[in-house]
């Protein structure tokens, strides 16, 4: 099918991560989540090449801002690193109160704001040196370019953007289905993929939810947007390791793939939020 107008796919995508909030915290994973951080003050969710990209960086003093925050866990392991300050956005308030649940129990004063992502308060503008985006945010984004204005707008001239995603390559692949690395969609893929099942990770009980919209963008776009809104590129990795979900391990198998990356860029001093 066709992509359903902007505003319709955001809103939808809303209401799924909003039913789908309760299946997160009644999953294991909460548990240890809150395991380590009420008991490990440096406890760190980031996996190894983000969290050692963040630390090359260097967080003392920062003022952090994380996208699509999702239950937080991230955006409290950057206080546990040093980030003097950091705030979260995610359209999800559901998944919000997961997040404050979370930086009280690890006693980090993180900040999390709830709504649309590409509405965020002009009050945040400039205001950040580093944005960070995690694990499967581009996916959940009709319009790449429209989403990379917003860290844009969101740094400090001089400030970075650093990303870890997964590699749009995975998504050609059906890798539940046999054989796992048959070419099942086009990597240019224009429509949406639509889901009507809970967003879960892993094999755990996906009761319907709604229409829910996933898009697909090749690294060209990604790269493309971030030019577009007046970052410069200083880093760029590939790494076959999959950071997504238990249903990509087939993929895994030999390393013969590029499954995720870093992106890190730069805004210059000429491009001044307004």
């Amino acid at each position: 099918m066709s992509s359903p107008p902007f505003s319709e796919a955001i809103a939808a995508n809303r209401k799924a991560w909003d039913a789908s909030a309760p299946l997160h915290r009644a999953d294991p994973t909460w548990d240890r989540l809150t395991r380590h951080f009420a008991s490990n003050p440096n406890f760190s969710w980031f996996d190894p090449p983000m969290q050692a990209a963040l630390q090359a960086i260097g967080l003392a003093g920062k003022t952090v801002a994380h996208l699509c925050c999702n239950n937080g866990r991230e955006t409290v392991s950057l206080m546990n690193l040093g980030a003097r300050a950091a705030v979260g956005f995610d359209q999800s308030e559901a998944f919000l109160d997961q997040a404050r649940e979370l930086a009280r129990i690890a006693g980090r004063a993180c900040q999390f704001v709830a709504g649309d992502v590409h509405a965020i308060d002009p009050h945040y503008d400039a205001s950040f040196d580093l944005v960070v985006i995690t694990i499967g945010v581009f996916g959940w984004m009709p319009d790449l370019a429209r989403f990379m204005a917003v860290p844009a707008r969101l740094l400090r001239p001089g400030g970075r953007i650093l990303i870890h995603e997964e590699h749009p390559i995975a998504n050609v692949f059906e890798p539940k289905q046999e054989p796992a690395l048959l070419v099942r969609h086009s990597y240019f893929r224009d429509a949406p993929f639509v889901g009507e099942t809970a967003i879960v990770y892993g094999d755990g009980p996906a009761p319907e939810v709604g229409p829910h919209y996933w898009y697909v963008h090749p690294m060209s776009r990604v790269i493309e947007s971030l030019i577009g809104a007046g970052l410069a590129i200083e880093r760029f990795q590939e790494f076959p390791d999959n950071i997504s979900t238990t249903a990509d391990e087939p993929l895994s198998a030999g390393r013969l793939l590029p499954l995720s990356y870093l992106l890190q860029a730069r805004k210059g001093p000429e491009h001044r939020a307004l």
